[in-house]
């Protein structure tokens, strides 16, 4: 399958009956997982502690293989590691011997970027994330809020198809928070991409998501699908403020706290 085949495939990712146990283990991470992201939305992922939340972003980035069931990005297997996808994980995986401006601009240099594009890209994305100042900084001299910011820049920047992230603002300052939020949200529109992230933040995951999978405790199975009802494009400081958001916020805390009760 071509790249414009994949770009513009109904569906970005599906699991048909996906059942990851790993070796040594007495139990599944995740047990029977069917779920379908079509192209263009926005997908979050909540639930307990040690559902497999993240198992399903490794199984979509091609890192894990089922031991039952199959993976498939834009209607095809996914039998090695999808190249397609950028995958902001709870670490930050810095490049150490690479500056910020270096590690930020990795995926561009690679992909051959002509030098004044890929210049002016890193330059938008550093003063995006709030790393003015530090762009020749090395990652050991950045706190962990700053790696994080990095990371998620360098894995922004080119415009990938589907972007995995695993919690990818736990760590940020509230500010730097909101405004990388309301970027994604920006970049969703203009680049029709595909975004699938997980988080324990019930707010962040209506601010940003058209549909909220809540997974049961572990093994991890799919307990509801929720359709996230709000219009397009979004503010996420008027949002809140709805009736309408309260209620789904109130149903979404209600089944979330009932799987961590059963969990604990």
């Amino acid at each position: 399958m071509s790249t414009t085949q994949r770009t513009t495939h109904p569906e970005a990712l599906r699991l048909d009956n996906v059942t990851l146990q790993f070796p040594g283990t007495h139990r599944p991470a995740v047990e029977d997982v069917s779920l379908k992201v079509d192209r263009g939305k926005v997908v979050a992922v909540i639930g307990p502690s040690g559902c497999g939340k993240s198992t399903i972003l490794n199984l979509a980035a091609g890192l894990l293989t089922p031991t039952q069931g199959q993976v498939h990005y834009a209607g095809e297997p996914v039998t090695t590691v999808n190249s397609d996808a950028a995958y902001v994980t709870q670490q930050s995986h810095l490049l150490p011997w690479l500056s910020v401006r270096a590690n930020i601009g990795l995926a561009l240099k690679f992909r051959k970027v002509p030098k004044e594009e890929r210049e002016e890209r890193i330059a938008h994305w550093v003063r995006l994330v709030g790393l003015t100042g530090f762009e020749k900084h090395f990652p050991r001299e950045l706190s962990g809020g700053m790696q994080k910011r990095c990371a998620i820049a360098r894995a922004l920047i080119y415009d990938p198809s589907i972007v995995l992230m695993d919690e990818p603002f736990g760590p940020l300052d509230a500010i730097t928070r909101l405004n990388l939020q309301q970027e994604l949200l920006n970049i969703w529109q203009e680049q029709n991409g595909t975004l699938v992230f997980v988080t324990h933040d019930l707010n962040e995951a209506l601010y940003l998501a058209d549909e909220v999978i809540v997974m049961s405790r572990g093994p991890g199975t799919i307990r509801r699908v929720i359709q996230v009802p709000f219009e397009r494009p979004r503010s996420i400081g008027s949002l809140v403020e709805t009736p309408e958001f309260s209620e789904l916020y109130n149903d979404l805390w209600s089944l979330f706290a009932s799987e961590q009760q059963e969990a604990a």
